[in-house]
């Protein structure tokens, strides 16, 4: 062969290697995008996917998304928590870990967007009157590192700067405006940079608090720079009509409202109507996409919206608030279409009140909304499926059988506890004027827990609270051999007036409390019925009695209302207690107890363990030639201690936790 010939080829070759063909334009992805469906809760959790509930996304997931009809899908993702934050070098473990979920969506023919989403705050909540160099320095690291791990993929992937930039303030500027575009240019100057399909991959930059107002106000006529030119870019605002959509207590300003569209207006709950022609009205809709597509020349993603349901409303007014969310879905889904936006529904896969979850998760599979999703379908030129979910949430809000909460569980993974979580959110409200809880609890579980023959089984039930900001505080109710088959009633003070105790980081603000169920390889079921809050006067608040409400499930379990499976129920205040229901497995805060508890992620190891005493402590991580592979010492309080380790090893380890004689060991499987 001539060389001379052979080196131009090779030039040649390279050359197109190094320029790729360009992507298609944004505005050439629109009409092929569709609706999109968040996978929300998940990847963003900072603690790791399922440290909110959720298991990985799988494949299932993904697929039962596509055969609703979403052709995007929208994945929040958390990086500051899985990275060096001296270095900004992500864990290759987690970028492997997204590069997963990302194959899951794009190997279906759909769309995929990825972003660096809340992220514990590092930017979105630092959007100042100047640029931090630092965090600009990271957007740069982290992006470079984002885009060079998907470099070879074509258009059915799409970045996405940030999520909601600016939570840091409610009044943006002009110098706020401009160092929120330097971060978005700085991240596609990166992304740029890298080459390959990169170079005109569709990028997605955040307006300012993606509020459309704000939006409309500081980013006409001052949208940020893409080195690619025109046409690679879209932006995005996020579409939460606060009073009808969010608002979960009455204020000064203005109430909450539960129906939209005269159509679906109550003739009995009138001041819950939406005003016509007020903010949040199907008005104001029509009104304001109108001027953002006039307003701008780019594509828009709606890349959240949705409405809360209100599942505390009965009867007609349950049947028409629920009929006023599919039409709220189904406005923005047919203005989105008529002006070229792509909205994304947000679903987290709560069943619980206020949910806005459209797909089944975890345990449970199938269509929760047919109503909403079929709007979104008909609005895009879909079929409608055949299917109904209002009338049984109706009919059983005006049931008067008395239901108790039913939870089944059982875990699939044999490497890492797994956890069932019953959440009741509570809105912030103030709980200093009651001394305890009390509620009606029946468990049978069992655990097995072998790992490559070597057992080191193990399960815990706690009630749990968070309060403050979100800080966690819980109270031991004992492990599966504790429980009477029987069932009985449970009494936590909050006050130390018993052995039986629960702390609060703030009782005056109590966002959320629970039982969590946790173990290795557990399977069982647990009934839970008739919580009270007790005051000092003898008298009684009922919190839940699961009549009508399902709680927040989480994590492997599967929930249900079923009929009461507690013979009797003291609802009495004045009563006394019966000596022998007293709840003697309950170990008090700060006693120490034989188990730790542990959760593998990808990339790290999560473990919580309870001491005697406060006191040094040291945690390692040792393989299975002896070798250190990470290690933390840290000063453990007296009662429960959370630990996280981070490394990059993949297989069978040891986590020894140590304080003075106190040792904790158990095998764990690293991924």
């Amino acid at each position: 062969m001539n060389l001379k010939f052979a080196s131009i080829a090779a030039l040649l070759v390279a050359g197109v290697a190094m320029a790729a063909e360009p992507l298609p334009k944004a505005t050439e992805l629109v009409s092929k995008m569709g609706f999109g469906y968040n996978i929300g809760n998940t990847l963003e959790a900072p603690n790791g996917p399922t440290s909110w509930g959720n298991e990985f996304p799988t494949q299932e997931l993904i697929d039962s998304v596509k055969a609703a009809g979403f052709n995007t899908v929208r994945i929040p993702c958390a990086w500051y928590t899985h990275a060096d934050t001296s270095t900004n070098t992500i864990n290759s473990g987690w970028l492997d870990s997204v590069k997963t979920v990302v194959d899951f969506v794009v190997n279906k023919g759909m769309y995929a967007i990825l972003n660096i989403h809340w992220d514990s705050g590092w930017m979105e909540e630092n959007i100042g009157e100047s640029v931090d160099d630092n965090l600009n320095k990271r957007q740069a690291a982290f992006w470079k590192q984002i885009a060079e791990k998907f470099a070879s993929y074509d258009e059915h992937l799409l970045f996405a700067s940030m999520n909601e930039p600016g939570m840091n303030t409610t009044d943006f500027t002009a110098a706020r405006t401009t160092v929120l575009n330097t971060y978005h240019e700085t991240m596609m100057k990166t992304v740029r940079e890298t080459g390959g399909n990169n170079a005109t991959r569709t990028l997605i930059v955040q307006a300012p608090y993606t509020d459309e107002a704000k939006m409309l106000k500081w980013w006409k006529n001052n949208l940020p720079s893409d080195p690619a030119g025109s046409g690679y870019m879209m932006g995005e605002f996020h579409f939460y009509p606060y009073q009808f959509s969010l608002m979960d207590k009455d204020e000064s300003w203005g109430k909450q409202f539960y129906y939209w569209g005269e159509e679906n207006f109550s003739s009995t709950d009138t001041e819950r109507n939406t005003p016509k022609g007020a903010y949040a009205s199907p008005e104001y809709v029509d009104s304001v996409f109108k001027e953002i597509k006039e307003s701008f020349d780019i594509p828009f993603v709606i890349g959240e919206f949705g409405a809360i349901k209100r599942l505390g409303l009965t009867g007609e007014n349950l049947r028409l608030h629920l009929q006023s969310r599919a039409a709220f879905y189904g406005k923005v889904a047919t203005l989105s279409k008529k002006y070229g936006f792509i909205p994304v529904v947000w679903d987290t896969g709560a069943e619980n009140n206020g949910n806005m979850t459209i797909i089944r998760r975890n345990k449970n599979r199938g269509i929760l909304d047919y109503e909403c999703l079929n709007a979104l379908r008909q609005a895009f030129g879909l079929t409608a499926f055949e299917g109904n979910s209002i009338d049984a949430l109706v009919n059983q809000s005006v049931s008067s059988d008395d239901k108790a909460l039913h939870v089944s569980f059982a875990s699939t993974r044999t490497d890492s506890a797994a956890t069932a979580t019953i959440r009741l959110n509570i809105n912030n409200e103030d709980w200093s004027k009651y001394k305890g809880i009390s509620f009606d609890l029946k468990l049978n579980g069992k655990t097995n827990g072998t790992v490559e023959g070597n057992e080191y089984e193990w399960s815990s039930v706690t009630l749990f609270n968070m309060s403050g900001n979100w800080k966690w505080e819980q109270a031991v109710l004992g492990n599966f051999e504790d429980f009477d088959a029987e069932g009985k009633r449970y009494t936590i003070s909050f006050d130390g007036s018993s052995s039986s105790n629960m702390n609060f980081n703030d009782i005056t603000k109590v966002v959320a409390i629970g039982i969590n169920i946790q173990g290795t390889q557990i399977s069982g079921e647990v009934y839970l019925d008739n919580m009270l809050l007790l005051k000092a006067d003898g008298t009684v608040d009922t919190l839940q009695n699961f009549n009508k409400q399902m709680p927040d499930i989480e994590g492997i379990g599967v929930g249900e209302l079923v009929n009461t499976v507690f013979s009797t129920t003291e609802t009495d205040p004045k009563q006394k207690e019966d000596p022998k229901k007293e709840n003697i497995a309950i170990q008090k805060q700060g006693s120490a107890t034989n188990h730790l508890f542990v959760r593998t992620l990808p990339g790290a190891v999560q473990a919580v363990f309870t001491t005697a005493n406060s006191g040094r402590t040291s945690a390692k991580l040792m393989n299975s030639l002896g070798q250190v592979i990470a290690a933390q010492d840290f000063n453990a309080k007296s009662g429960a201690n959370a630990i996280q380790l981070a490394t990059s090893f993949h297989g069978p380890a040891f986590l020894i936790v140590k304080q003075g004689s106190q040792q904790y060991t158990a095998k764990v499987l690293l991924r």
